[in-house]
């Protein structure tokens, strides 16, 4: 998937970013309580969309569709 299309969805939701180490960015849950870190650009493996999804728990289901 690529980095774009998640960084939007994220947007979407509400989401924000702050920069990480290197390409890394940490995103950040409405609620403030959950964190994901996403690599920057590109394309993004099955797995960090995957873990994304599972760190920012308390967004909607099918939120990254």
């Amino acid at each position: 998937m690529k980095y774009r299309d998640v960084r939007k969805a994220l947007l979407a939701q509400g989401c924000q970013s702050k920069p990480g180490k290197g390409d890394h960015e940490k995103w950040y849950c409405p609620c403030g309580q959950h964190i994901a870190v996403v690599t920057r650009g590109g394309t993004l493996s099955a797995g960090v969309v995957g873990d994304t999804i599972k760190k920012l728990a308390c967004l909607p289901k099918g939120w990254l569709t």
